[in-house]
């Protein structure tokens, strides 16, 4: 995964906790990637990084969804 593709994705996630801030769980790919197409079903003006996260590999948002909690 390149450098461009993980700060897209990065931008996805951050978008995600934002959107839905009382999330009480440690999301799985699967529901980040179930929140993304919520997100894009609600709104025409959606951030155009989710459409990059609802391509990728669960391995690749699970490695991410890592570094989000750290911070």
């Amino acid at each position: 995964m390149n450098s461009t593709t993980t700060e897209i994705l990065k931008d996805a996630i951050s978008a995600i906790y934002s959107t839905f801030p009382n999330l009480s769980y440690k999301p799985r790919p699967d529901d980040v990637k179930l929140l993304a197409a919520y997100m894009k079903s609600r709104d025409s003006d959606y951030p155009r990084s989710l459409d990059l996260l609802l391509t990728v590999n669960n391995r690749e948002i699970e490695l991410e969804l890592l570094k989000y909690r750290r911070h």
